[in-house]
């Protein structure tokens, strides 16, 4: 075991950040880690950088490297594993036996353990010892967080991560092919959309819709305290007055507050629809036949999470048809930097016991800085990412989300309201 000697973000077994040294294991080490976790594990006898092993009737080879920061002057939040020349070859082997082969990444930080999978068929192309596959501290505490998580970015490389209680939803994905469908294949919401949607442009959507935006943020205050945020949901008995990532829950409050304030709902509706064959969207522009979301951005986070990519894409693939997203873009204040007073006040207030839950990810108070208007459509869908987090019950990984990158918004951006 080695430590690194650059302070970068590290992520804790239950999803927090903080901040300490990388850890890189030694090839023994890590093959320790593959043989504690996947089934039928060994040595290939042929080269002993290669661990095969073998899944309900399916052989698979792994090349395990060490996940760790990328380096300066990248942020703090960008780690990678180092594709060396033996790559192809790796390949080329486990084609030769019959094996599925696996290019993975080990992260470990005290005790937190999780894989990384970067797609064969895309990353395996590059054979350069100077390569590098890259990942997120984001992606990895969702991971953490949720057991499972695998994006699919632009230039089409597919990586997932996922804990060691998720090894056989991983094995089942990637060795049954368990592809994401085509946006083709996915079946629409039943009686979601028209056939059609009349056509609409930006122009109408900037002169019947975008004042309202403006001036629903000029009336914002620009600082936001957790207690104070929960103090007025609770007061007004808001659905989500409890949710722990508050300040989002607090955008939507404040936002169905605004609508009802300016009697607006026949240019902006609140309309989410969680049932079944329902359009899982914040918003609804009647005028315009159009649909939108409310998404709060950390400036610390390297994409926006996005919504069902079902939905999403069986919405932008009508003739016609668009998604507003709506991004308030914050700064954020740990509450582990203050005292935990927002997670104990938050944990009182729906009588629990223990008052530290959550501790680790709560949110103390955020500044807002900006916000973006992204218009989502057929003609720039392809600069989306597509991602997946969490294990349904029946151990399958969840249906796959969008997920914008923050350097793909400028495909997107409708209009920037600085604050």
């Amino acid at each position: 075991m080695r430590q690194g000697n650059i302070l970068v973000e590290q992520v804790t077994k239950d999803g927090g950040i903080e901040i300490d040294y990388d850890i890189s294991l030694a090839p023994s080490e890590i093959y320790e880690y593959i043989s504690n976790y996947f089934p039928n594990i060994s040595h290939s006898p042929e080269d002993q950088r290669f661990i095969l092993g073998e899944y309900k009737g399916h052989k698979f080879a792994i090349r395990c490297k060490n996940v760790t920061y990328l380096g300066n002057p990248h942020p703090l939040y960008k780690k990678r594993i180092q594709i060396g020349d033996e790559l192809k070859v790796f390949c080329d082997y486990a084609k030769s036996i019959g094996a599925t082969p696996i290019l993975l990444g080990l992260y470990t930080y005290c005790d937190n353990t999780l894989f990384v999978e970067f797609g064969i068929e895309t990353y395996g192309t590059k054979s350069s010892h100077n390569s590098s596959a890259h990942i997120y501290t984001d992606d990895l505490a969702i991971a953490a967080e949720e057991n499972y998580f695998q994006k699919i970015d632009f230039f089409g490389n597919r990586v997932t991560a996922f804990t060691p209680e998720a090894v056989e939803a991983f094995l089942d994905d990637v060795l049954q092919v368990e592809s994401v469908a085509s946006c083709e294949d996915i079946p629409a919401p039943v009686g979601a959309l028209a056939d059609s949607i009349p056509a609409e442009n930006v122009g109408q959507f900037a002169t019947d819709i975008l004042p309202y935006i403006r001036d629903f943020f000029a009336g914002l205050d620009k600082q936001w305290q957790g207690i104070d945020c929960y103090r007025q949901m609770i007061e007004d008995d808001y659905r989500n007055k409890y949710q722990p990532e508050w300040v989002g829950f607090y955008y939507e409050y404040a936002f169905e507050k605004y609508l009802e304030k300016k009697g607006i709902h026949d240019k902006i509706r609140y309309a989410q629809d969680k049932k079944a064959g329902g359009i899982d969207l914040d918003l609804y522009f009647p005028g315009l036949m159009q649909y939108g979301d409310l998404k709060a951005h950390s400036l610390d986070s390297p994409a926006i999470a996005g919504n069902d990519r079902a939905t999403i894409f069986n919405i932008i693939n009508k003739p016609g048809g668009r998604v507003y997203y709506i991004v308030l873009e914050h700064s954020t204040v740990k509450d582990r930097d203050c005292d935990y007073v927002v997670t104990q006040f938050w944990n009182r207030a729906q009588g629990k016991t223990n008052l530290m839950s959550y501790a680790n990810r709560m949110k103390n108070s955020v500044k807002l800085l900006r916000a973006y208007v992204l218009d989502i459509n057929a003609d720039n869908k392809c600069y989306l990412n597509i991602f997946r987090q969490g294990i349904n019950s029946n151990g399958k990984p969840r249906p796959p989300k969008i997920m914008i990158d923050k350097e793909s918004m400028d495909h997107f951006i409708v209009e920037t309201i600085s604050f």
